[in-house]
């Protein structure tokens, strides 16, 4: 499993990265650098921001100025010499049908620039709603409110290959969410100077490493004579 904290791309996550091949990126629009191969990365949409959960409502004003940074984040990951995992369609936070519907007119822009579709799954959706979407998903991002995304991770999990939980920056729950399949999780928390919250982290993907020295490429060289990897 990879975790991916929020467009954190201080020393201390290179080589966290670098090291354990288990730290990566989820990018929002405007925020995106880079990017690294030994960072494998995401593209969020910028929809989360434009949400106010206490009353469920989704600001359209705010969405009008995000939207044309979304478009640019596609085109820069298109030129990027480093190909995204996925990117996550529009959707509505808070709202199912609505996310649903979105799916129709953003979905095919996505696709159309070669990127692998992430539907973000909200409170009452389906397995079913979502094999019913045309194009298909590669990915789904569970989403919604904590106490549902919690609650239903694991039947996502069972009927699906390819699952990303948004939102998780308890370090306590990383164990679980490998422990039923889960793809990779996010999370804005992994650095905002809670020291137990990057220590956990950092011990969890220090358990079992997965470095891959391939990825580094060409960021390192190999001597001839004394067998030894040099980093750029």
């Amino acid at each position: 499993m990879i975790v991916m904290p929020a467009n954190s791309t201080g020393w201390f996550w290179h080589c966290l990265a670098r090291e354990t091949g288990r730290i990566g990126h989820l990018y929002s629009p405007g925020a995106q650098r880079g990017p690294w191969p030994w960072f494998p990365f995401a593209l969020d949409n910028g929809a989360f921001a434009c949400w106010e959960p206490t009353s469920n409502t989704f600001n359209q004003a705010r969405w009008k100025k995000t939207e044309p940074l979304w478009r640019h984040l596609l085109f820069w990951a298109q030129a990027a010499p480093v190909r995204p995992r996925w990117a996550i369609v529009p959707d509505i936070p808070g709202n199912s049908d609505a996310t649903l519907e979105r799916w129709v007119t953003f979905a095919p822009i996505v696709e159309a620039a070669g990127i692998p579709l992430a539907i973000a799954c909200q409170d009452g959706m389906t397995p079913s709603d979502v094999r019913s979407l045309s194009p298909a998903p590669a990915v789904v991002a569970i989403g919604g409110s904590t106490e549902w995304k919690w609650k239903t991770v694991e039947q996502w999990c069972e009927e699906f290959p390819r699952v990303h939980l948004l939102r998780c920056n308890m370090p306590d729950r990383l164990e679980l969410l490998e422990r039923l399949g889960c793809e990779s999780t996010d999370g804005t928390g992994w650095n905002r100077g809670d020291t137990n919250q990057t220590a956990g982290l950092e011990s969890w993907a220090r358990s079992r490493p997965k470095p891959r020295i391939d990825s580094l490429w060409p960021f390192v060289c190999k001597a001839k004579d004394s067998h030894q990897l040099t980093f750029a």
